[in-house]
């Protein structure tokens, strides 16, 4: 009976160190999968957002000095209708009849120079863009018209400015006096007496210029301009003034300041008694007396 007891108490106490063990690696252990995976939580995000595009900046492109007020750029008959001409920095088109407009040659997409009229455009080398006659755009990448230049319509010409800069700007020298009347004693080729011609000054009379640089020293020329044609206006401070492009001429003929570069033509005159006459003098008239008594020319006073 005691035997039986012992081993009892040997089993029930080995029960309990296996339970106890048991217990521990129960603990330790992961628990066992179930088949279902947990999804881990989303980690956050940014939402991306869109940029925006920010408008190309418009860069004013660097214009070349206009033109001088009251300088000439082309004759009318030089500008054909429908087209035009590129001169130097201007362009300058005829859209209609008598409609002349000029422009800026910069192209106002990158600032090349525009270089071609044709097909009605005006057209730019470098890009491809393409204005109207009358400065528009016709074909991109350009996006604005071309510069406007002011222009205005001089008898023969264009002439750069509007015709009331052209109008003070030529006016602001005395004109010339109307030539004096001439009385039925002068000889038919009289321009003007010795003594209407001042010293240090001189005359306009119709075509042609008289002066008198130093006493008794009188010289004529032509009264168009050496530079482009203009008629000479005013005798003004020592010098004959063109009122076109500001050319002056001393009273010799001679550039006083340009930009004509060539002295003006010189006409012939003499001085017969108290008058100025164009050419030479006229001889005298043959007496009646050399022909009837048939005396040659030269003889007598003949």
């Amino acid at each position: 009976m005691e035997h039986v007891a012992r081993r009892t108490i040997v089993i029930g106490a080995g029960a309990a160190v296996v339970a106890v063990a048991c217990a521990r690696t129960e603990r330790s252990s992961p628990p066992a999968s179930t088949g279902t995976t947990t999804a881990a939580p989303p980690s956050p995000t940014t939402t991306p957002i869109p940029a925006t595009e920010a408008p190309e900046p418009v860069t004013e492109l660097p214009q070349p000095p206009p033109p001088e007020p009251g300088s000439a750029l082309a004759r009318v008959a030089d500008v054909p209708v429908g087209a035009g001409l590129i001169v130097g920095d201007t362009v300058v088109t005829q859209p209609s009849a008598g409609a002349f407009q000029a422009f800026s040659s910069v192209c106002t997409h990158q600032g090349c120079a525009v270089n071609a009229i044709a097909g009605g455009t005006i057209n730019c080398p470098c890009h491809g863009s393409r204005f109207n006659l009358d400065g528009s755009v016709a074909a991109g990448p350009a996006t604005r018209a071309l510069g406007t230049v002011e222009v205005s319509v001089q008898g023969d010409w264009i002439v750069a400015g509007a015709r009331s800069q052209v109008q003070v700007e030529s006016t602001t020298e005395e004109p010339a006096p109307p030539p004096p009347e001439l009385d039925r004693s002068a000889p038919a080729n009289a321009l003007a007496r010795a003594s209407d011609i001042p010293v240090g000054a001189g005359l306009i009379l119709g075509d042609t210029v008289v002066t008198q640089p130093s006493p008794g020293d009188y010289q004529a020329f032509s009264v168009t301009c050496t530079h482009w044609g203009c008629a000479l206006d005013a005798i003004a401070d020592g010098t004959v003034n063109c009122p076109c492009h500001g050319s002056r001429f001393n009273l010799d003929g001679s550039v006083a300041v340009g930009p004509a570069a060539r002295s003006l033509d010189r006409r012939e005159i003499s001085v017969d008694g108290e008058w100025i006459i164009a050419g030479a003098p006229l001889p005298p008239p043959r007496p009646w007396w050399c022909d009837a008594l048939g005396i040659p020319t030269g003889c007598f006073g003949c």
